[in-house]
């Protein structure tokens, strides 16, 4: 909903890093209401040039004279922005106020009633079935998402309709900006050490998101791990838990011999619904298209016509997205990065009858690296091959000792026969995919950094041969 034009406390924005995934999507509906948007990234990418094509105007490079030329009244920056930027100086010497990315989603959700979709995992693709089910019940909502909704190409979106749909980021707390009428969580588990130290500081942070919720919200979590429910509870709000045990509020039932894409849900006032998600398989997902129907049972929406929409859902680009098919071998590229996600995604495709799984991975930050290197042997057990690639820095300074090989290395401990190599070079990646290509092969490349430009060129060498 819109803020009123006569009650705005800014008119000019400015994005330093405006080509993140979450960044741009909050600048592209500011613009769509009618601000005064200008951004800075330190390239251009897929994010910027849809910007631009939007009319909002993108520097590449970080430069002190853009802040003078752009005259902002407000600086929007994320966690991933260091102090000692040019813009970001210039910006404090001017007095200009800066506003961390979480505060000015908070902005946008103005009073409308906001859904935040959480979680250590699944949170963009289930926000992304929060976005697309009311969409398709034509409720026009906004939405903001840290992944572009296949179907409509975008991010973002300002919708006329009462609700906002958010993806909440934990990774730095700042989703405790946000005030949400409806928290979905998906899983907890133990990520962004770097920033919370350890496990026990990640779930004390959700319990204080989950607890911002009022008193007549509502709290909706997976009960596959039965200690966030009781995270959930001590919150002292109503929750919900949805999963595949009797024992939920809200169960999810594969249905036998209709493969992981096809399920039923039983509400808890009784009722059940099938669903289906033709492009996005895996148990996973069935969980996070049942938690989108839980929400639409605690707004009171018609849950008949919420199942059909959600079975509509067409996928997020980057989770399990096709690339290309050539010759029998089928590529996709998934985002997956950690353990728990790669582990989720790899036994999704095992499952669809391939004659082989063939993965090459780039590992993402080399804190996580390190301090998850042990749950990476297992994550890759339905693998028939792993390639690993170099670390994907993320702005990091490199840790002497890590390195991708500390992924391969982990997987042959845990499983000695495993076919696992490490080859930091990704033109060798790329040969050795082609040569070694079979009939009914699957190849994945994952991960949440720049190997998604793999695929396109395994494609190609494909075609070539």
């Amino acid at each position: 909903m819109a803020q009123e034009t006569n009650a705005r406390p800014f008119e000019r924005v400015h994005f330093i890093g405006i080509g993140g995934a979450g960044m741009s999507g909050i600048a592209l509906v500011l613009h769509q209401r009618g601000f005064h948007v200008t951004g800075s990234d330190l390239k251009a990418s897929k994010y910027t040039r849809a910007l631009v094509k939007e009319g909002i105007e993108v520097f590449v490079g970080h430069h002190a004279r853009t802040i003078d030329e752009v005259k902002p009244d407000v600086v929007v920056i994320s966690t991933a922005i260091p102090q000692s930027n040019p813009e970001l100086v210039r910006a404090r010497e001017l007095g200009i106020e800066v506003w961390h990315r979480a505060k000015m989603l908070s902005f946008l959700s103005g009073d409308a009633i906001t859904i935040a979709c959480a979680g250590t995992h699944g949170k963009t693709t289930t926000s992304s079935l929060a976005a697309t089910m009311l969409e398709r019940m034509n409720l026009k909502p906004t939405f903001l998402i840290g992944g572009i909704i296949d179907g409509y190409e975008t991010n973002g979106n300002s919708g006329e309709g009462p609700y906002f749909v958010a993806e909440a980021d934990e990774s730095d707390g700042s989703f405790l900006n946000l005030d949400p009428n409806v928290v979905i969580v998906t899983n907890i588990e133990a990520d962004h050490l770097d920033h919370y130290g350890s496990l026990e500081a990640i779930e004390k942070t959700f319990v204080q998101f989950m607890g911002s919720v009022p008193e007549d919200g509502h709290v909706i979590v997976c009960g596959e791990n039965p200690h966030v429910p009781e995270l959930a509870r001590s919150c002292g709000r109503p929750v919900l838990t949805y999963g595949f045990g009797e024992g939920n509020d809200v169960v999810c039932t594969p249905k036998e011999g209709e493969g992981v894409n096809a399920f039923s849900v039983r509400l808890p006032d009784g009722h059940e619904y099938s669903l289906h998600l033709d492009h996005n398989p895996g148990l996973h997902n069935c969980l996070n298209a049942t938690a989108v129907l839980t929400l639409a049972y605690v707004l009171g929406l018609p849950c008949d016509e919420a199942a059909q929409a959600i079975s509509s859902f067409a996928g997020v680009h980057r989770r399990f997205e096709l690339v290309g098919e050539v010759d029998g071998v089928r590529v996709i590229d998934d985002y997956g990065h950690h353990p728990t996600e790669i582990a989720a995604t790899l036994a999704a495709a095992k499952s669809l009858g391939f004659k082989r799984v063939r993965v090459a991975f780039q590992p993402h930050r080399y804190s996580r690296t390190e301090s998850l290197a042990a749950e990476f042997g297992p994550a890759f057990d339905n693998a028939d091959e792993l390639v690993v690639l170099n670390v994907f820095a993320a702005g990091e300074v490199p840790i002497p000792g890590v390195s991708g090989k500390t992924v391969s290395n982990a997987v042959l401990a845990h499983r000695p026969d495993a076919q696992a190599s490490y080859m930091p070079d990704r033109h060798t990646v790329v040969d050795h995919m082609v040569k070694t290509a079979r009939p009914g092969d699957l190849i994945i490349t994952m991960g949440a950094g720049d190997v998604t430009l793999l695929g396109p060129a395994i494609v190609e060498g494909l075609k070539a041969r």
